[in-house]
Formats: C-alpha cells, structure tokens, sequence
C-alpha cells in the first residue's frame, strides 16, 4: 500500500520480486511519481502514421513507462464525438484484454504489444474507416495519462477502362483512390514494356487522401493483357490491375453485311459526285481569292501613294511649324509695340492679398482683410483682376516675378466665376500659364501641357491680340517665347495675377507690374542697403521709379511688407511713365 499525498489512498498494484523488499519500494515510489503528474497529458496529436489499405497498422503510444511500473489499466480508443459513448478499440485491465466494451469493428483485429518503454496498438485488415486520430490511456488507480497519434490509410485497388478509341487507338485510363502520400503509377504492355502515359490527374479528397486518374492507349491491333500499377513508395505498397485486349472472333457474313456490300458501291458513287462539287466550290473560291488579293494589292499601292503624299505634307507642316515658332520669337518684339500700363482691380482681390497703393504690386498675407464681400471679389481663389478691361486690339504688359517659385499669370474673361473653387481652363474663360516648382511649367489647358524653359524667366511679358484670338507669354529675360493660347473671343477680357502660397517661405515675394518696358538686365538692378535699426527692425530703399507718378508709397495702409521685399526687388527697375 502506497499513500498518497494529501491522505488520499489508492491501491496499487506492483511487481514485487521476493529476492529485494527495495525493489518493491522503488516501484512504489515510480507510481507516486506518476501520481503527482497530471491527470491527463496530450501526446503527439500531429504524430501520425502510414498504413496500407488490407495490411496491418503499427501505433506506439507516445506516452512512456518507467521500468518496473504496472498500470491498473491501458486502453486505446476514438475520440468520442458524443459523451458516455464507447469508442474503445482495445482495453487491456490488470493484464488481460477486455473486450466487454469494445467498438464492434474492432474485434478480433486489434493486439495490444508491450515493449521495454510503452504499449504498441496493431490493427489488422486495416480499412478506409480506420483512418484518423486514436487515443492511448495508461490509468493507475484513479489518475490517467493520455497520448494522441492519428493513422492514416493509404492505397486502393486500382482499376482500369476504356475511355474511348480515335483513329486506330484505344484509350485507357486508370484510375485508384485513398492513396498518401502521391503515389507513382505506371502502364505496361503484355510484353512487359512500359507504355506512354498521355495524362496524371492527381487530386485530394476530403480526407486528405490522393486520388489518382493516368491516362495511356494502345493499338487497337495490340492483343494480350495490359497492366496499371499503382505503387506508394513510403511503405513500398503497390496494387496492379490487368486488362485484357482481344482479337474479334470471326463470324460468318451476315445479312446486314450483304447488305453493306450492295449499299458501299452507291455510298463511293456519291462520295466521288461530293469531291467533285467540292472541288468546283473550291476553285470558284480560288479564284474568288485571287481577285481579293489583286484588290489588296491596288489598295496597298494608293496606300503607298497616300503615304507619300502624307510624308510631303507633314514635311511641309514641320517647316511651317518651325516658321511659326521663329515668327513667336520675333513677335516678342511685334508685340513690345502695343505696351500698356496694367493697374490691379482691388474690388476682385481676395481677402488676404495686400495690394500697393498704386495698384501694381500683389503679395499674399497671413489673414484675411476686412474688406467687403462684393460680388466681383475672389473668396476661395488667392488671385486679382486687372482693371483693365479688353474688347479690341493688341495689349501688351510685363509683369516681374523675380526667384518667385509659383506664381499664375495670364487673362481671363469678365464674366468667370469669381465665389467658391474655381477650375481654370479655356474652356471656362481662363488662358493661363503656371509656375508649379523651379524649373517646371504649365499651360492650364485641358488637359494640362507641361514644358520645362531653358531658363527660368524673371520677368514675364504677356500678349493679347483680340481679333487674331491669340494670347502669347514670352521669357523677357532671355528674349524668348514660352506658350501660346489661340481662341475666338466674344467677351470682354481681363489680366489675370495669382502671387500663389508662401511655398513655406520660399515664395513671399510679390508679383509686381512694370511700370514700363525692360531694356536689358543691368538697367533693372536696383541697389539693396540693409542698415541695423535699434528694435532690429530691416529697412528698405526702394527706388523711386518703383513708385507711382505721383510720388504714392509702395506699401499699403495699416499693413507692412515683409522685410524679405527688399531681396524680391533687388534687380528689378520700373519707372514710371
């Protein structure tokens, strides 16, 4: 009698040699042992093995004995899907196999072997319903112990038909199912060559298990027997099925056959009559095709012609094109004759752009204004109008946008949406072209046209001849023509100006007016002095012909411009006139 811990008592019994009482005593100790473990330990629940369909499957528990242990019982079984349902495949208590409680499928095909560290499960005449999970239960006393393995059943009778026959061919397939792993098949013929496998169609079920469909033929001529094999190379099973091929018995001439002698001439007869009607519809075709073809050929030769004529032309229009754009470049200089003096309309300026006294200097600020809500003004769209207005002839002014980054220049129609966001395009009465980053440019046409400028412009020279329909842009710092917008006007039209974001601070400086035309670089450098005041405040010079004939200061009412106006200026002369 061994005593539990916690005064439970349990019987228990051990092999006890009557050579040594310490013996005895180790045994007791080995079950209290087991004892203290757990009541129930899975085993290897992934741990599965193979066995063939018919032979014989080999299970070891996972679990482990110590030398010496006796166990009160041992009993392997299904995991029940139902509670208090026997799923028991063999029980062995107290060392004799009990078959009281057994599945019925399971007597008489179950042994249960013990080696030196565990219990080993063999089931014969393994079946398809054998496979999947098995629990194995060592029990001493009232305390259990529990490992998981599953068996998994592979292999199939194979068996062989006629799929169908073409062209002197007899088509066969073989087919086997319950095969793990992949199994390898092969077809032979009576002599025992191997024969050419068309097809493997390899499948699973829902099981887990291979199904497998291999497709060869033979030569209807071919007799004797025909083999499929069907091998699993894990356990080195293999099933092979035979089919006979045999010659036709020969028969005496039937009546249908005489018949068919008689009815064979008249079927030739016809056949022949059909060649022949074949033939005169395929010559009519010929020759159907043929004049199809000379119709090609005339088509492909205007095609050639066409093409020529085509090459001339498009020849021709790159040189007109090449004289239209050497004629934009010279009509910069056409178009400085027309200059005008623009002013900005401060009625249609947005809230938070600051306009110079004299109308010809726009910077955005950081707030908006308090300036009224007029039905001309811009609320969403950061841009002013010219005051301006054009129904005729030929305009033309320049606007210095200095190393600005972004900026919108261009003309507009009077009658454009002036409240909420604003999509600009010709379409909707906007000609204009955009600075987007350093070097890149866009003509907001639609869709957009992108371009780059050999160099960027500092000052801006804009374009428009009313009747002609044609509003141009021009780089006055080197002279160049940069786009060109043609349409019919109809409406009075408007410069447009759009200083654009800040650019995180690299785009404070304003978009200014000239006051008159740009004679060459050195005459717009104007001298920048920068002097310490006592609140550390940056003052400006500005040259006089900045300002208005008039003598009107630059800055405007109740706000101050950046003391980053002074580097936008640098360069830049405009006199008045």
């Amino acid at each position: 009698m061994c005593v539990m811990p916690h005064s439970r008592k349990t019987s228990v019994h051990m092999e006890r040699p009557p050579s040594s009482s310490g013996s005895g005593l180790l045994g007791c100790l080995l079950t209290l042992a087991f004892l203290q473990l757990p009541a129930q330990v899975s085993g290897n629940a992934d741990k599965f093995y193979l066995a063939p369909l018919g032979g014989t499957a080999e299970l070891p528990c996972p679990l482990l004995l110590w030398p010496g242990m006796v166990l009160s019982e041992v009993r392997w079984q299904r995991p029940a899907h139902l509670p208090r349902t026997s799923q028991a495949v063999h029980v062995l208590r107290d060392g004799q196999d009990s078959d009281g409680d057994l599945m019925p499928e399971y007597k008489g095909r179950t042994e249960l072997v013990r080696d030196a560290n565990s219990y080993t499960l063999y089931i014969r005449n393994v079946r398809l319903e054998d496979r999947g999970p098995y629990q194995c239960q060592f029990r001493v006393g009232n305390q259990s112990r529990e490992g998981n393995v599953t068996l998994q059943v592979a292999g199939s009778d194979p068996f062989i038909h006629v799929e169908g026959y073409d062209a002197g061919w007899i088509q066969l397939v073989c087919r086997s199912m319950g095969w793990f792993p992949k199994p390898w098949t092969e077809w032979r013929d009576s002599e025992g060559r191997l024969l050419l496998t068309l097809l493997e169609d390899y499948s699973l079920d829902e099981t887990g298990l291979f199904r497998t469909a291999v497709f060869s033929r033979v030569r209807d001529s071919a007799m004797g027997n025909v083999s499929c094999t069907v091998r699993n190379e894990v356990l080195g099973q293999e099933k092979t099925i035979f089919m006979v091929i045999g010659a036709p018995a020969p028969t005496s001439l039937s009546s249908p056959e005489v018949a068919l002698s008689v009815v064979l001439p008249i079927l030739g007869l016809l056949i022949l009559l059909g060649i022949w009607v074949i033939c005169k519809q395929k010559r009519s075709k010929e020759k159907l095709l043929y004049e199809q073809v000379m119709e090609v050929e005339n088509l492909l030769e205007d095609h050639a012609k066409e093409k020529g004529r085509l090459h001339k032309a498009l020849k021709k229009l790159r040189r007109e094109l090449k004289l239209k754009r050497a004629a934009a470049n010279a009509g910069w200089r056409r178009a400085r004759l027309h200059f005008v003096v623009v002013t900005l309309d401060a009625d249609t300026a947005h809230p938070k752009l600051i306009l110079s006294e004299d109308r010809r200097c726009v910077r955005l600020g950081d707030k908006k204004r308090p300036v009224p809500d007029n039905p001309q003004r811009f609320d969403f769209v950061v841009s002013v109008l010219g005051s301006e207005c054009f129904t005729t002839g030929c305009h033309y002014w320049e606007v210095y946008v200095g190393e600005k980054t972004k900026w919108i220049l261009g003309v507009c129609s009077e009658s454009v949406s002036r409240k909420g966001k604003v999509t600009a395009s010709p379409a909707n009465g906007h000609w204009l072209v955009r600075q987007s980053c350093r070097n890149e440019y866009e003509a907001l046409t639609s869709p957009l046209t992108y371009f780059r400028l050999k160099e960027p412009p500092k000052c801006v020279g804009v374009f428009l001849d009313y009747e002609a329909g044609m509003i141009s842009f021009y780089n006055v710092t080197d002279k160049s023509h940069i786009f060109t917008f043609t349409h019919s006007f109809s409406s009075p039209l408007r410069p447009f100006f759009e200083p654009c974001l800040h650019d995180e601070g690299r785009n404070t400086a304003p978009l200014i007016i000239c006051t008159e035309l740009q004679k060459s670089e050195a005459s717009i450098v104007t001298k920048q002095e920068e002097k310490s005041q006592a609140n550390g405040d940056v003052s400006l010079k500005v040259n006089p012909s900045l300002l208005s004939p008039q003598g009107s200061e630059l800055l405007p009412l109740n706000d101050t411009w950046p003391s980053n106006l002074g580097p936008a200026l640098q360069g830049f002369k405009a006199p008045s006139l």
